[in-house]
């Protein structure tokens, strides 16, 4: 069994505690064995050394929110989900490198077309492509008349729960409903499922212990999936005061994904009748964003498949107001906690997966360092490239 010893500078481990200055992990069958003190008094037993010189070293990344084929950087973006299944495919592939080359070793997918984010999920575990671990959601299920350009059209309570137990059967570890839209109408926030549709999506997703996460911005339609039992609400981009404390009293998960409303490279390759919208609304977003983060809501952060670009994710989350810290944990120690992963995931600590990148300056104090890490190591092993 190969032992690695992986060295740097300082240690930042995930766990809130100030950074080390011994950073050495001994790395055994992917999982950490040893830090510190007790790695270097073991070194001579490594047959590999990573060696990061003082370079900073902290968990690897995970990107709470993401969807492996989707591109923002092509033109008319969210329809061309409407590609070809292998055109999708071939994009999820090459998304997948940049994502672990930009640090993000755990993904986890909301949803893609044709399940071809499981297969993805195979092909990394079995070492045939480049990649992040992945979390899957398979197909997205959306209402006939409902957002969610990446996911599935099902009506009735019966549909859906078929369409559910069909993601179960095809390896979901996770399932996605899209309950309302991204924007505000003039009429409020609209939702797309009924009370009854959505409690079928959690009754089927919990009985076998799965998770569930929502597409929604707020309004009515947060209620009625913190009714049902949700497990972790998506965007939340104009959650109010009433609904954050709703948030903070039952201790439901929010994933931010702020880069769709402040990022205007992306915004300029929406469907040309959205970005108004999104330009119009992003002060909003970026209040509500903020009094979440005040109010006390657990959080955690994703790109939305805004692949290679999670530091500037953390960087937003400190322009609302949190610590780098905390910011820092949505991508690592909490995300892990979102991803139902905390026990392998997250922290360098005894026991968990070896995930780890390197970095130039102290990402507690500028998170933009995090960008384009020096090296990236996935499970104990250096990922090409980096």
């Amino acid at each position: 069994m190969a032992i690695t010893l992986i060295k740097g500078g300082h240690l930042v481990d995930g766990t809130g505690d100030p950074p080390k200055g011994r950073a050495a992990l001994l790395v055994e069958d992917e999982r950490i064995t040893a830090l510190g003190a007790e790695a270097e008094s073991r070194a001579a037993e490594a047959s590999e050394v990573i060696d990061c010189g003082g370079r900073t070293l902290l968990p690897g990344l995970i990107d709470c929110h993401n969807h492996l084929s989707l591109d923002p950087t092509l033109e008319n973006y969210l329809y061309r989900m409407n590609d070809p299944i292998p055109d999708l495919t071939l994009r999820a592939v090459t998304t997948m490198q940049v994502d672990v080359q930009s640090g993000v070793t755990t993904s986890r997918c909301l949803g893609d077309k044709g399940f071809l984010d499981t297969a993805c999920r195979e092909w990394v575990r079995e070492g045939r492509v480049p990649g992040p671990r992945l979390l899957v959601a398979g197909r997205g299920i959306r209402a006939p008349h409902g957002h969610g350009f990446v996911g599935y059209p099902f009506g009735g309570v019966e549909a859906i729960r078929q369409a559910v137990r069909e993601n179960l059967l095809a390896g979901a570890d996770l399932i996605k409903i899209y309950i309302t839209g991204t924007l505000r109408s003039k009429e409020g926030i609209l939702h797309y499922f009924s009370k009854e549709e959505i409690e079928a999506v959690v009754e089927e997703a919990h009985r076998v212990g799965v998770p569930v996460a929502t597409h929604c911005i707020g309004g009515p339609g947060l209620k009625l999936a913190l009714d049902a039992g949700i497990d972790v609400i998506e965007h939340g981009y104009f959650v109010s005061d009433e609904e954050i404390e709703r948030l903070v009293q039952s201790g439901t998960w929010l994933v931010m994904t702020p880069s769709i409303f402040l990022t205007d490279a992306r915004i300029k390759t929406l469907p040309p009748h959205l970005i108004e919208g999104h330009l119009q609304q992003r002060d909003e977003v970026v209040e509500r964003l903020a009094a979440a983060i005040r109010g006390g809501v657990r959080y955690a952060v994703g790109t939305d498949g805004m692949h290679g670009g999670i530091a500037r994710e953390i960087q937003y989350l400190m322009d609302f107001g949190a610590s780098p810290g905390d910011a820092l944990k949505a991508a690592t120690a909490s995300a892990a906690r979102v991803c139902g992963m905390e026990d392998h995931i997250g922290t360098l600590e005894k026991g968990k997966f070896a995930d780890v990148i390197a970095v130039d300056g102290d990402p507690l104090k500028d998170p933009i360092v995090l960008q384009g890490p020096k090296t990236v190591i996935l499970g104990g092993r250096r990922v090409e490239g980096t």
